[in-house]
């Protein structure tokens, strides 16, 4: 290396060295609340600092949006069951979906034999009298079992139509034990003429309501014994036309 000191020139030792406190003072200002600050600015007076808390007083006021006050809502209006009531329109009553389900299937079917078309035309009033779904639907079940049965026996020997009307008509009768209606007496005098004329040689008969007599009629299990009077058929009475002889009594409820 060089002795001549070109790459670092540090001052020689017989320069004199400024001193900080003499650069520091003429570079730098003087810190607020320091003595030199002190000096140079004097402390404001009481008028002032009276005009700046009235600038900033009014220049809060002037920047701070002008808030309007809202206006209150009107009360909320209580409900009026009452008025909502008699203000709502009256619907009518829908008819019994249900029973016109029931007659609509009966008159879907094709039935030919003029006696299955008046058993169906008499079912179809009866159903229309029933205002109970309950009943209604109980009453349709026992009916609808009949209908049509003369063109499914037509290969049967006449014992054998005869063994399947007397099952079909207990079958029948059965099923509408404890079912109480104004149409039911029509109802089994309906149903017994109607397999009167599918058998062709035998007559059904309804009895209820008649006095009991044990030549024509056996009692059903539940049946009180000293009971004088049929309250419930379970089977019809059977005679043969030719010569009204019981061909079975009939099963009752007394």
């Amino acid at each position: 290396m060089s002795e001549n000191n070109e790459l670092f020139p540090f001052p020689t030792l017989g320069e004199p060295a400024q001193s900080n406190d003499s650069r520091t003072g003429s570079e730098l200002p003087a810190f607020p609340g320091s003595e030199d600050h002190k000096t140079e600015e004097p402390p404001l007076s009481s008028d002032e600092l009276r005009k700046i808390r009235h600038l900033l007083l009014t220049g809060d006021k002037a920047a701070a949006p002008a808030v309007k006050p809202e206006p209150e809502l009107p009360p909320m209006p209580r409900p009026n069951p009452a008025a909502a009531a008699a203000a709502a329109p009256t619907e009518a009553m829908p008819a019994n979906s249900l029973q016109q389900q029931l007659i609509a299937h009966w008159e879907s079917l094709h039935l030919t034999e003029a006696c299955e078309v008046e058993a169906r035309n008499q079912f179809c009033d009866i159903i229309r009298s029933v205002s109970d779904n309950r009943v209604m639907v109980k009453v349709w079940g026992a009916a609808n079992s009949l209908l049509p049965i003369k063109s499914n026996l037509r290969h049967g020997t006449p014992e054998q139509k005869l063994f399947t009307l007397i099952t079909l008509g207990e079958r029948f009768l059965q099923s509408l034990t404890g079912v109480s209606f104004g149409e039911r007496r029509r109802l089994l005098k309906t149903t017994a003429r109607y397999l009167s004329e599918v058998s062709e040689s035998y007559s059904f008969i309804q009895m209820e309501g008649e006095t009991f007599n044990p030549q024509y009629h056996e009692r059903a299990p539940g049946s009180l014994p000293s009971g004088k009077t049929v309250r419930e058929m379970h089977g019809f009475l059977v005679t043969a036309r030719s010569s009204n002889q019981v061909v079975k009594t009939g099963l009752v409820l007394t």
